[in-house]
């Protein structure tokens, strides 16, 4: 398998959801958002979609602020790379997810996406953090 044919999980992590991205030879496809308050579901349920899709990379947005500096909130990200790392048995990178939330809500309203559903839009922002992947990678 060449770096074009990995098969990439996009991660945006927060306190109250986490969303998950898909991504493939460039092409993203939001997955799902997963209530992140009980961090055990959480990385089971990470671990299990690692399985179904067969990935062999994890994509993890990282809190950037304006200039690139990691934020506070960085830390608990990379915390819990480590724990997901550990249990999906698959390697973690960080990618800046600075914008990611705005750009996410904004692409929901260009595509008509009620403004009911828009209200869990991580696994937008997820596929965000993958098309920045991407586009840093290749």
């Amino acid at each position: 398998m060449t770096d074009t044919e990995e098969m990439l999980l996009g991660i945006d992590y927060g306190e109250t959801n986490t969303g998950l991205a898909f991504g493939r030879v460039g092409l993203v496809l939001p997955l799902e958002v997963l209530n992140s308050k009980n961090d055990d579901f959480l990385i089971s349920e990470i671990a299990r979609a690692v399985a179904d899709h067969r990935i062999t990379k994890i994509i993890m947005g990282l809190p950037t602020d304006v200039e690139g500096k990691e934020t506070k909130q960085s830390l608990k990200v990379r915390r819990f790379a480590k724990l997901v790392r550990i249990k999906a048995k698959r390697p973690v990178e960080f990618v800046s997810e600075y914008g990611t939330t705005d750009e996410a809500m904004e692409s929901a309203i260009r595509s008509g996406i009620s403004q009911k559903r828009r209200q869990t839009n991580d696994h937008y922002s997820a596929a965000i953090i993958l098309k920045r992947y991407f586009r840093e990678a290749y």
